[in-house]
């Protein structure tokens, strides 16, 4: 599979941050977290607009960046390859910044303690994408079976305690609008 350089951009992204975060100490550390731009669970910003964008850099811990960038392993070439690489940033920074005002709102209606945080919003946007693009142009029915599996195994994650549902559904669905109206790109033939 030849390298996709918008997925990869991403990852690096990811990546760099969560070293930001051992270097701060700030792995499962709310007030760490919340210095390096978390969403507060109390659902007040204090106009810190930034943290809609940050928020979905981070990870909680190691299994929290694995499981992001598992799904950015198997959506993001596949997103990638049917729409390009800017539509693929635009989707996903698109599904995390709304996913984070979801979530904004979801708690200035019933604040909590703690932090939310992570790419799973952008992550669910690029799912909701995939699997729009793999109905829109006909694809193998494998491909077609796993994005729908990953999205009922999502969902299904999502109702775990301290998993925020409300950004995994706003992520897909904003996802899945901007591939309903993305134009295609043309297959890349195969080389013999």
């Amino acid at each position: 599979m030849r390298t996709r350089v918008g997925s990869a951009g991403i990852w690096g992204a990811m990546i760099a941050v969560f070293m930001v975060e051992l270097a701060r100490g700030a792995v499962a550390n709310d007030a760490e977290l919340l210095r390096l731009g978390a969403l507060p669970d109390s659902g007040q910003i204090h106009h810190e607009y930034w943290r809609l964008i940050t928020f979905g850099f981070l990870h909680w811990d190691l299994r929290h960046l694995l499981l992001n960038t598992l799904l950015l392993f198997l959506l993001g070439p596949i997103v990638e390859r049917r729409a390009g690489t800017v539509r693929l940033l635009i989707i996903f920074l698109s599904a995390s910044v709304a996913s984070g005002a979801g979530i904004l709102v979801k708690h200035q209606i019933w604040p909590a303690e703690g932090v939310s945080l992570g790419a799973s919003g952008g992550m669910f946007g690029l799912l909701g994408a995939a699997l729009v693009l793999a109905f829109r142009r006909p694809s193998p029915g494998r491909l077609r079976a796993v994005l729908v599996a990953a999205l009922v195994l999502g969902l299904i994650y999502s109702f775990l305690p301290g998993v925020s549902m409300i950004g995994h559904i706003v992520g897909l669905i904003i996802g899945a609008t901007i591939a309903l109206v993305t134009p295609l790109k043309e297959p890349t033939p195969a080389v013999a």
